[in-house]
This record gives structure tokens, C-alpha cells and sequence, in this order.
């Protein structure tokens, strides 16, 4: 929550062109208003765990609200205003502090109304209106294949699909990743299915297929160069060169093993876990996306279950792949032969 809120309000700052460092400065104390204390016979404190995963929520909207509303009273030119001769040093602090105080005090307010009218903190609120729904959708097979196949439309229509799809879905899957953790570190069986793990590592084997299918059937020059220059990157999960090399990106030939290969991959991936086949991923190992597969789906589950799936996952992917390349590849040999 902490890192959210501070990212977010720098570069949202930065792209509204306001004073970056107060803007960051504001949204923290307006993050720290809103996030409710723990009462103890010593008094009040602030739980370590209420700054962390499950603010994501709290922190987006906070860091969103906080720097435009600051923008906005900056904008009507309410503050101070030092001499030309004041050096920015100076004066910027000075200009700042009445934009802050009106964001805070208005934070300030917005708390005393939820705690009136709901008797309950900001957090507790966005998390159950907002944060649930969400979590619920992400959480579940179908948001799951739908997400996989509207990244993957994406992707082949030359948009970023991926970076696109974690604005929204990360804070949805690292909440759901961090609700495991806390049960491994107290010795329980997860529960999610559905995280970060689960996305980075089981759901997002789809076009590996395509290169391995390219290694064993191609048999056109082109095709031949771009498996070997592809393949090494693909064992770091790199798909660019596979992308832009065969083409994959705007190619009708490749369309629906390119859409729909990720989402069988994530169908079969969620009932190996879903029947006890193999551990649900942990959370205690949250590591990146880059990682090899099998070496990925041993640390994340704990077992060789892990990586064992990811490999079955890739016969499947790359079974799907097989007919397609086979068929552009003759077309290629026969226009190489010409």
C-alpha cells in the first residue's frame, strides 16, 4: 500500500506537471489518515499488515484523488505567492501549503463522514464495495480466461496487452497472492487458487508453443532462423522476437491459436489445483515473471508437482500450435522454393 500510494502520486504528479515531491508528501499523510489504527491496553497502533497488500485498493484511489484535487486547487491559484525574487527553493514550499491543507482537511473530513454514516474505516469500506467484487471476478476460472483472452486480443492487434491488463489486475491478484502467504507463514493450506503465481507462471503458457513447434516441424529457412533466435529468450518467458520474428502480430493464420492457447492452458492449469493434483502456489516465493518454467512451478508450489505441470502445460500449448505452423510453414517453403 505504502509503495502504491508514493509511486502513484509521483507519476500521476509528473504527468499533470505539479509539484511532484508535495503531491507524494500529501497523498502519504491522506494514505496514513485513512488507514485505520489497532487498539491495544497501551493505546493505539499501526498494524505493519494494514499498510500492505490488502490497501492496494485504499492506496490507488487515495493517490488518484489526493494529487488531482491538489492540481485543481493549485490551478485556481489558491496559495501563497512569494516575491520573483524568492528563489523556487523557498518558495515552493511556501506555495504548497495551502494546496496540502485543503486535500488533507478534506481527507480528514471524508474520514469522520465514514466513520459516522458507517460506522466502520475507509479501508474496510473500499475493500468491501470495491475490493470484494473485484477479487471475486479475478479470483475466479471465468475472469481468469477472460482476462487471458482479451491480453492475448490485445497483443495481436500490436498493443502491450500484458502492461494493460496488470493496471487493473495486479492489485486484484496481489491481494489474493498475499491472503496466501499469511496462511503458509501460519501453517494453513492456501486457499487461491487464482494469483500472481498462478497468472505469471501457469496461465501465461500459451506461445512457448509455438516456438517449440517451430523447432520440431519447421522445415522452411525463415522459420528455421527465427526457432533458434526465439527459443533462447522464450526460456526467460522474452516473446518478442517469437512475435515480431514469425510473424504472430496481425497474422489471421496464427489467430486463434495466439487468443485461445493461453486460456486452455489456464483451463487446465486451475483443475490440476482445483482436484488436489498438484499445491497450490504458497506466496512465500513471489518470483518474477522472467523465471524459467519448471524451475518457476517448483518454487511456487514448494513441489515438483509445480514443475511438472508446467510441463504438461507445454505439450498441451505447443500440441495446440503444431497444425498452424505446420500449415504456414509449408506456404513459406513453397514461397522460399519460388
Amino acid at each position: 500500500g505504502l509503495l502504491v500510494v508514493i509511486s502513484l502520486a509521483k507519476s500521476l504528479a509528473e504527468k499533470l506537471e505539479t509539484n511532484v515531491l508535495q503531491c507524494v508528501l500529501t497523498a502519504f499523510v491522506s494514505f496514513l489518515l485513512l488507514t485505520p489504527l489497532d487498539a491495544m491496553e497501551a493505546g493505539t497502533f499501526l498494524d505493519i499488515t494494514r499498510v500492505s497488500a490488502q490497501s492496494m485498493f485504499l492506496a490507488i484511489i487515495v493517490g488518484i484523488f489526493s494529487t488531482v484535487l491538489y492540481k485543481k486547487i493549485e490551478g485556481k491559484g489558491i496559495k501563497i505567492k512569494m516575491p520573483a525574487a524568492v528563489p523556487p527553493a523557498v518558495s515552493g514550499p511556501f506555495e504548497s501549503v495551502i494546496p496540502s491543507f485543503l486535500v488533507i482537511t478534506t481527507i480528514w473530513v471524508i474520514r469522520l463522514i465514514i466513520e459516522a454514516l458507517f460506522n466502520s474505516d475507509a479501508m474496510t469500506l473500499i475493500n468491501g464495495t470495491l475490493g470484494i467484487p473485484l477479487t471475486m471476478l479475478g479470483g475466479s476460472l471465468v475472469g481468469m480466461v477472460v482476462v487471458k483472452i482479451f491480453e492475448q486480443f490485445l497483443w495481436f492487434f500490436g498493443l502491450h496487452g500484458t502492461s494493460i491488463i496488470q493496471a487493473v489486475m495486479d492489485p486484484i491478484h496481489q491481494v489474493l497472492e498475499d491472503q496466501n502467504r499469511v496462511a503458509s507463514v501460519a501453517g494453513e493450506i492456501p486457499t487461491n487458487i487464482i494469483s500472481m503465481s498462478f497468472r505469471n507462471h501457469f496461465a501465461s503458457i500459451g506461445v512457448v508453443g509455438a516456438i517449440i513447434a517451430i523447432l520440431i516441424v519447421a522445415k522452411s529457412k525463415q522459420y528455421k532462423e527465427v526457432g533458434k533466435i526465439a527459443s533462447v529468450p522464450y526460456i526467460f518467458n522474452i516473446g518478442e522476437p517469437a512475435l515480431f520474428g514469425i510473424p504472430l502480430m496481425l497474422n489471421f493464420s496464427f489467430l486463434i491459436p495466439f487468443v485461445f492457447a493461453n486460456a486452455v492452458t489456464t483451463i487446465v492449469a486451475y483443475f490440476a489445483f482445483y482436484f488436489g493434483l498438484v499445491p497450490i502456489p504458497t506466496g512465500l516465493a513471489q518470483i518474477p515473471w522472467t523465471t524459467p518454467p519448471i524451475i518457476s512451478g517448483y518454487f511456487v508450489t514448494g513441489s515438483i508437482m509445480g514443475a511438472l505441470l508446467q510441463i504438461v502445460l507445454i505439450v498441451i500449448a505447443t500440441m495446440i500450435w503444431l497444425p498452424f505452423i505446420k500449415v504456414a510453414d509449408k506456404q513459406i517453403c513453397i514461397e522460399e522454393a519460388q
